[in-house]
């Protein structure tokens, strides 16, 4: 298939490459789309480099960058192509393939910060390859001089490729041959500067030719519709010389694409595969930076939502950017939101029993919007007696938030928006019935606060000193049995909240501790990460997390800087079932990951197991410096980590991830501040856990199948219920895992039941048995995902709704 590959690109330049003979060549292409998409490498920690220990000297930097700005004055190329490259390489993360351990190794005494002009920006520590003899061949060219070719050699802004207008539904495709193999990383494509007659790429796929002989999907997805700056998709590093990028459909919805530029980057090296690491899949492109992410269980889109813009936020706003994606036609849809009124950055999220979505606050901060799974619309409950829209009792931003087992939904904290003047954000009720909201008199904000971190030599109060801002941030909830809320943190100090009586009550619940005597006490770990891995024992893991939001708040200041501290390793389970609701609990403390996080997420796989992904150990919103790229799993079993396939795109603040129904975790997001473009990921990326791969951790392994009930199941199931199932090999375990939602490292919703199979019938039926638990505080009503397991492979998972009593 290579020798193919090359005698096809093997033509005369002149001839258009594909003027007149793209319609004969184009089936040998075509009929490799039905290849299965083949992934041959597999992330994981490479030997130390030594640049992780030194220090560029100043006067290197300084010719690297007047260095890069020259060539840029004679190659062609974009200056803000080079200019950004030049800033990747100062950046230490940069070479963040190479270091093994973690990005703790890098001690910093001041932030790497540069405001760069791009709105996207190439992926860190990649390299802009040298086109000088590239050839392509592309579907269609409107003429000669507008041939394929003027794609990979720059003739300035009036030099594009542009193809022939077709029929509605045909695609535009171009094919490079880089005539030798490279790490591939990233393909860069600039539009035509003639954007306001449309033809820019919208939606596209981007492939790999593999050794395999396949045609490899490494990224699909939307571009940004604008027609300006270049728009990238990058993937994990692929082996290969040649790219296709193949063209959905163009801005304005024109007939024709228009292509100035495509640039490939690369990676020096492609690490080598580490033991029970599983794999990353292929790259979704979003046309916004997506900061809030949950799956819709009637139809298993994924909604996604940035802010007022794609790239950046305002205060005040009344609208929000979102996209969805449709996994069953590789599709992804922006949509602006505009009917409610209300900028959901940086909201307070839950799931309710019907599986609508709740947004409270952020940007719009005294407002809240319910999204409808089955309309797929988006809403403001009205009062009946006004006829105006009901509005959140306290303005908030960073809240935290859990649907309860009596239908109702509560929320504290969250002091980000509505104004420092408003004090403390108190707790909230919301009743469906009446929908409105109500506050708690007796569910103070102060229960929940986190210490006081100063940045200043004597002890002052005020904004100079920004002492306060995180205290009531992104609060753990985990509602529970006896109608109680358990706070688990991030403060160290938890509580356990209830909403009855009529003005609620807040009781002790203990410190984050070894033990009681006196051993290790966790400290306050703002966007740590939780895990309700066991809800029925009511079993939750946390870890990592710091002690304050911002490690660079003040890094000009010359005084004292006591609250520099770094992320922590820490974790601990705390055991709910052990002690009644409204008692202190004792955690325990356990092996500590690997690497310090703050800002990363966690996922709770069907097997049980907790992936753990992202997070920096010196946490900066905006900032990529320290960040980690080896994942972890926690083993309940052992009670231990593991590293996991690493990853190469920073997944810091304002990332999230999910697990998808095909039991693989959806890893995406980050950054959305235009000040800082490097730090912007309009991208997210699948991570297949070893479970989906036999020992090689090359070849897929058969996932077992649920044949009933079917993958979207109509019935409503009753907390206490039995479930029968029917599989067609057989199997040895099951597990619930609720459907979340997630932003800014925090997903209240999320938990999992361990289930007991029983066989029904005989083995040979493939029949089997699981009986709900039926206390309403560990199956939380709402839609979950059920999994079928067989010798630890789970099962695509058919989607249950499950209602209280």
């Amino acid at each position: 298939m290579m020798s193919i590959l090359r005698r096809f690109f093997h033509t005369e330049r002149a001839t258009s490459e594909s003027d007149t003979a793209s319609d004969e060549k184009l089936p040998l292409f075509e009929d490799s789309e039905k290849a299965k998409h083949v992934l041959g490498y597999i992330p994981s920690p490479p030997p130390k480099s030594w640049i992780k220990h030194r220090k560029l000297p100043f006067a290197i930097k300084l010719l690297f960058l007047i260095f890069a700005f020259t060539f840029t004055l004679f190659s062609g190329q974009s200056i803000i192509n080079y200019a950004t490259l030049g800033y990747n390489a100062l950046l230490r993360s940069s070479k963040a393939h190479d270091h093994v351990v973690c990005g703790q190794e890098v001690s910093l005494d001041e932030p790497i910060m540069v405001a760069a002009p791009p709105i996207t920006a190439p992926p860190v520590g990649a390299k802009l390859l040298d086109r000088t003899g590239w050839e392509s061949n592309c579907s269609s060219s409107k003429d000669q001089a507008h041939n394929c070719s003027f794609a990979i050699v720059s003739k300035g802004a009036d030099s594009y490729w542009q193809s022939e207008s077709v029929s509605t539904g045909a695609r535009h495709w171009i094919m490079i041959n880089l005539k030798k193999k490279y790490n591939l990383h990233s393909l860069a494509m600039t539009p035509s500067q003639d954007w306001d007659d449309g033809g820019s790429v919208r939606k596209h796929r981007v492939e790999v030719f593999t050794e395999n002989g396949n045609w490899e999907l490494v990224a699909l997805g939307a571009w940004q519709d604008d027609g300006r700056d270049d728009k990238y998709a990058t993937f994990e590093p692929r082996l290969g010389q040649f790219v296709r990028l193949t063209v959905v459909d163009s801005t304005l919805n024109q007939n024709f694409v228009a292509i100035r530029d495509i640039n490939i980057y690369a990676v020096d090296m492609i690490p080598s595969s580490v033991e029970n690491g599983g794999r990353w899949s292929y790259t979704l492109d979003f046309p916004l930076v997506p900061v809030t992410a949950f799956l819709n269980p009637k139809n298993l889109n994924l909604i996604t939502l940035a802010a007022d813009m794609r790239n950046k936020f305002n205060l005040p706003s009344k609208v929000t950017i979102s996209a969805t994606w449709d996994p069953q036609n590789e599709i992804i849809e922006e949509k602006v939101i505009d009917n409610t009124e209300h900028d959901m950055f940086c909201p307070g999220t839950s799931f309710d029993e019907s599986g609508r979505v709740i947004f409270t606050g952020g940007s719009s901060p005294s407002k809240f919007s319910i999204y409808d799974p089955a309309l797929h619309e988006w809403s403001t409950p009205v009062n009946e007696t006004t006829h105006l829209e009901q509005t959140l009792k306290i303005a908030r931003g960073y809240q935290g938030q859990t649907f309860l087992p009596n239908g109702k939904t509560f929320m504290i904290g969250g002091n980000w928006s509505g104004g420092r003047d408003l004090g403390p954000r108190d707790g909230e009720l919301y009743d469906p019935t009446t929908k409105a909201w109500k506050i708690l008199q007796n569910v103070k904000a102060e229960f929940i606060r986190m210490d006081v971190s100063q940045s200043c030599g004597e002890t002052r109060n005020d904004d100079g000193c920004n002492v306060y801002d995180w205290r009531e941030h992104h609060p753990w909830l985990f509602a529970w049995k006896k109608d109680s809320i358990f706070h688990a943190g991030p403060s160290k100090k938890m509580n356990w909240i209830f909403t009855t009586p009529l003005e609620g009550a807040v009781k002790d619940g203990g410190f984050r501790r070894e033990d009681k005597i006196g051993g290790l006490v966790d400290g306050d770990a703002v966007s740590g990460i939780t895990s309700m891995y066991d809800a029925e024992n009511g079993i939750i893991l946390t870890a990592g997390g710091a002690p304050n939001y911002h490690y660079w708040f003040d890094p000009k200041t010359k005084r004292p800087n006591d609250h520099r501290q770094e992320a922590t390793t820490n974790t601990f389970e705390i055991n709910l079932g052990e002690v009644e609701p409204g008692t202190v609990v004792i955690p325990k403390k356990v092996a500590p990951m690997s690497c310090k996080r703050i800002f990363a997420n966690a996922v709770i796989l069907p097997n049980g197991e907790t992936f753990v992904v992202g997070g920096q150990s010196q946490g900066e919103p905006y900032y990529h410096e320290t960040w980690e790229p080896v994942p972890e799993i926690y083993s309940p079993e052992t009670k231990t980590w593991r590293d996991v396939a690493r990853h190469s795109t920073p997944r810091v603040y304002h990332s999230w991830a999910l697990l998808l129904p095909d039991a693989t975790v959806l890893v995406g997001g980050g950054g959305l501040n235009e000040g800082f473009p490097l730090t912007n990921h309009f991208d997210a990326q699948i991570y297949q856990p070893a479970y989906l791969f036999i020992p090689d951790g090359k070849t897929a392994v058969a996932q077992p199948k649920i044949l009933t009930p079917p993958p979207n199941d109509k019935h409503v199931y009753k907390v206490g219920d039995k479930i029968i199932i029917t599989t067609d090999v057989e199997v040895d375990a099951a597990s619930l895992i609720r459907y979340s939602a997630t932003t800014h490292s925090l997903n209240n919703d999320l938990r999992r039941i361990k289930l007991t199979v029983v066989k029904e019938g005989n083995a040979s039926d493939r029949r089997y048995s699981v009986i709900i638990p039926e206390d309403e505080g560990v199956t939380l009503p709402g839609y979950w995902m059920l999994f079928v397991l067989r010798n630890g492979v789970p099962s695509h998972a058919a989607t249950v709704q499950i209602s209280a009593k």
